[in-house]
């Protein structure tokens, strides 16, 4: 029975992988490139940092007053204050147009930096995200692709595992099976690096596979005694109460204040700007830099400040979230790495870059050992 077994697991990984490696190598590579993200543009955009001055920073009114005139008449869509020493931004985004972002000292009023990003404008992460997420095809078409192969791709490693399994471990078996030698490079970058890194590969295919098919997001979320899955949905403000609101950014500047006396130390407050659909002042205030999953998503009647209540496992404060909300929260930290901080970066690129060496070193060993059987034949 064993051996059957185990003839059927060694079938699968063949033909599965022969199926699923291009996909594979290219969901590997690009996640691997995109890995570092953030600390390449911040190496490289060195003027978000501002001098920290012991004087208040200016309120969300006065710097959207100096953002809007370096942004020619569009409406700002967001307002991010970060740590003391990060400077503060304005997002104005434009369906038509793309993206232009003022970037101020908010201890002193002055605009550090402009950044128009123009729509279609080629942006390297922009594409390696596109590429990980959906082949650079339209999406309906490229995210199942992506989603069947990693869904495969996590039984190749299911069975590769079984296939490497000794029938008994010995000093012998341990040395082949956990060493790369010389003598036999191929198999050894192929099986042995394989098998440490069979965990968090798996662990990268099991949350990639949330973003790709709603029936392994529900029922993870089920199993993880949530329940049924709530759709993320945005309340309204009250248009009634219209009449009690002066200004909308004195109201701004209320909310800041309060939130900041509430929570003094956050890494991030970034406030969304009411639109004509919802009406509605949409706050995240992250608690760790450079990762999401612990932050409060709240949101305020744009004309009462009244807190409102949206759905999903996304909405509300993170320490009132059931334990099934906290662990959805965190899928996307997990598998970037992020959850880790920097160190959970570097295993999660390496990984990857082992990932994506699989499908190389597997076809080159088939190719091989087909060579030699036609040889032989």
């Amino acid at each position: 029975m064993t051996f059957k077994i185990r003839k059927i697991c060694i079938k699968l990984h063949l033909y599965l992988g022969l199926m699923s490696g291009i996909v594979v190598f290219i969901v590997c590579v690009t996640g691997c490139l995109y890995v570092f993200k953030d600390e390449i543009i911040n190496l490289s955009q060195q003027w978000k940092t501002v001098e920290v001055q012991n004087t208040p920073t200016l309120l969300p009114s006065e710097l959207l007053t100096i953002a809007n005139k370096e942004a020619s008449g569009i409406n700002p869509s967001a307002i991010t204050y970060g740590r003391p020493s990060d400077a503060v931004f304005v997002d104005y985004y434009d369906f038509e147009k793309g993206m232009t972002t003022v970037y101020i000292n908010q201890y002193t009023g002055q605009v550090i930096k402009t950044i128009i990003k123009q729509k279609g404008e080629f942006d390297f992460f922009g594409f390696m995200l596109n590429g990980h997420r959906h082949l650079w095809l339209p999406q309906d078409i490229g995210k199942p692709i992506v989603g069947i192969s990693v869904l495969i791709f996590a039984i190749i490693l299911i069975t590769g595992l079984i296939i490497w399994w000794p029938k008994q471990w010995n000093k012998k078996v341990v040395k082949r099976n956990f060493i790369v030698k010389r003598k036999n490079v191929l198999w050894g970058l192929h099986s042995v690096l394989g098998s440490y890194s069979f965990i968090i590969l798996l662990l990268l295919a099991l949350t990639g596979l949330i973003w790709s098919f709603d029936w392994f997001s529900k029922s993870v979320y089920k199993l993880s005694g949530g329940g049924e899955l709530k759709l993320y949905t945005l309340p309204l403000s009250d248009t009634t109460q219209i009449k009690e609101i002066k200004a909308e950014n004195s109201t701004l500047d209320k909310l800041y204040l309060e939130l900041l006396n509430e929570i003094p130390n956050a890494a991030d407050y970034y406030f969304a700007l009411p639109s004509a659909n919802d009406g509605v002042i949409r706050v995240s205030i992250a608690y760790i830099k450079g990762a999401y999953y612990k932050t409060d998503n709240l949101f305020f009647d744009q004309y009462t400040l009244k807190p409102l209540h949206g759905t999903g496992p996304y909405a509300g404060k993170y320490a009132d979230a059931s334990s099934a909300d906290k662990l959805r929260r965190m899928n996307y930290d997990i598998h970037s790495g992020r959850i880790w901080g920097i160190w959970g970066k570097i295993i999660m690129f390496l990984v990857s870059a082992i990932g994506a060496s699989l499908p190389i070193t597997g076809y080159i060993i088939w190719y091989k050992k087909h060579l030699r059987a036609k040889k032989q034949s």
